[in-house]
């Protein structure tokens, strides 16, 4: 994993030093173990994105290292979108560094515009997203904005588990975990207990 020591990346001066992957260890983020996400699939572990969400340290440093990377792949984007409701708080951390206009979307039974700010299209979107795990949010999220009239760019994430071959996604790390459907689990072949039962990331 490549650190980003010498490249000018600082926080309040300091310089940082850690790539994604240790700064969602440090927080305690990476929970390993036999796991069943919501969605069906069983993993050897997970992300739990709450121990980053609740340390606004931590937080702004991983928003740092993904606005980076995402002015890098797409220089040309004129707006933010954040998903409900990790992804509101990310996208603004993201948009504070790279001084981007950011809108939120709500997801009910349609998904909408936060009121707060209903950007005039076209705009160039890139959605910002912590963990994609099923690819659902991210995929009815880019359906709505291009019916807005937005061009959806692609999306940025710290993790990617999903295929989605109908959308330009980045990710920051390559998923930590295995993703496996349940039948070709191996920790379930092998007679291991699941550990943590419905968990969405």
């Amino acid at each position: 994993m490549a650190l980003l020591v010498g490249l000018g990346v600082t926080i309040g001066g300091f310089p940082v030093t850690l790539g994604v992957l240790d700064l969602l260890r440090q927080a305690g983020a990476l929970r390993p173990g036999h796991t069943a996400l919501q969605g069906g699939a069983h993993t050897d572990g997970w992300i739990d994105k709450g121990a980053v969400m609740r340390d606004p340290g931590t937080l702004d440093e991983v928003a740092l290292l993904q606005a980076g990377q995402l002015r890098r792949a797409w220089p040309d984007a004129t707006l933010l979108v954040g998903l409900p409701a990790c992804g509101a708080v990310l996208a603004s951390f993201v948009g504070r560094h790279l001084r981007w206009p950011v809108a939120y979307l709500l997801d009910d039974e349609e998904v909408t515009w936060h009121r707060m700010h209903v950007p005039a299209a076209p705009q160039q979107v890139v959605i910002v997203d912590d963990v994609i795990s099923t690819g659902r949010g991210v995929r009815r999220a880019a359906a709505f904005l291009r019916t807005q009239g937005h061009v959806v760019l692609g999306a940025s994430a710290w993790v990617c588990r999903a295929e989605l071959a109908e959308l330009d996604v980045v990710a920051m790390t390559p998923p930590p975990y295995r993703t496996v459907g349940a039948p070709e689990c191996p920790d379930c072949a092998q007679g291991q207990a699941v550990v943590h039962v419905g968990v969405r990331e």
